[in-house]
């Protein structure tokens, strides 16, 4: 069956889905909730609801169970698994960092271990231990060996998440340039864009060297690090960010505090998420429905976790995502 007979009928299935996505007023119901329990009562009736938790700080497992049963669906809807995995790297970095500082700090990091990457946790564990790198494709095993060593050289554990962090970007930005899907390749771009752009951020606003930006910064964007170091020299950076491509988001909400710049990143990836409701024979929506979990599960996390943290109800209401639906 060709991928042309194939991808109507997976947007065809997505948009089914899409019906049942959280909208922002379920969204804004679980804030305004009395408590973590009544918000995490609010979800039963929905796809969460299928994974039962006995404790509402068990709530990380409702949702990676979710998002697990997201990324297999949408899986078996298309020809190319590729266009799922690029979207699955993070979760297999995240568990690598973790592996490494569990075998550095000999404090067992299971609970802090994810699926839903293209690894299963069991197996990277395994070839983490043996380091068979062969069996762990999508790792680059020369960046963990880097950050091990920096480790040891350091003691500082954010050259762990710094090395992987970039080997992360890199692996994704040369899967979407393998793939030629304009769709996925602009979303890597803007991804590792405003990536480095919080960053530079909360470099700047700590009052620390460009050294540090420059070992965070993340490879697959647009703008370059030139750019960063002129931004980062000036007294505000705007005049040189306004530059580029996130002008205009930069402008709006980068001197409103890290908080509100990264939830208006999120955003301004989402808005471009959505230019996927628009096609109907390519892959774009299926794309764009898997990211739209991954906001939802995100404003999920920020709503639960807040509640139980006993965050003002404004507050939490500010921080809540923009939505695809």
């Amino acid at each position: 069956m060709s991928k042309n007979k194939i991808y109507p009928f997976a947007v065809a299935s997505v948009r089914s889905m899409e019906n049942k996505l959280l909208s922002q007023q379920k969204l804004m119901q679980m804030a305004e909730a009395k408590s973590a329990e009544e918000a995490l009562r609010l979800l039963s009736d929905t796809a969460y609801g299928k994974t039962q938790v006995q404790d509402v700080h068990q709530f990380e497992e409702m949702i990676e169970t979710h998002l697990e049963e997201t990324y297999t669906s949408v899986a078996k809807l298309i020809p190319d698994e590729a266009l799922i995995d690029i979207f699955l790297y993070k979760n297999d970095y995240h568990n690598i960092k973790v592996l490494i500082k569990e075998e550095i700090s000999k404090v067992s990091g299971k609970k802090l271990l994810v699926r839903g990457g293209t690894i299963p946790v069991e197996d990277m564990k395994k070839n983490f231990r043996e380091r068979n790198y062969a069996e762990m494709p999508t790792i680059d095993g020369d960046a963990v060996e880097e950050a091990i060593s920096l480790y040891a050289k350091t003691k500082n554990g954010q050259y762990i998440d710094t090395v992987l962090d970039k080997a992360c970007f890199a692996a994704m930005d040369e899967r979407a340039s393998e793939m030629k899907n304009p769709f996925v390749r602009k979303y890597v771009t803007m991804l590792a864009d405003l990536t480095n752009l919080k960053t530079i951020l909360r470099v700047k606003q700590m009052g620390r060297p460009f050294e540090a930006f420059e070992d965070a910064f993340v490879p697959g964007g647009e703008i370059r690090t030139d750019v960063f170091q002129r931004a980062y020299r000036e007294e505000s950076m705007l005049p040189v960010l306004k530059e580029t491509s996130y002008g205009a988001l930069c402008e709006q909400y980068m001197d409103k505090g890290f908080t509100v710049f990264e939830k208006a990143c999120d955003d301004f990836l989402m808005e471009y998420i959505k230019e996927a409701k628009y096609k109907t024979l390519t892959p774009e929506p299926v794309v764009a429905y898997i990211l739209a979990k991954e906001t939802e599960a995100k404003c999920v996390r920020i709503i639960l976790t807040c509640k139980l943290h006993n965050i003002d109800t404004e507050i939490i209401k500010e921080r809540v995502r923009e939505v695809y639906v």
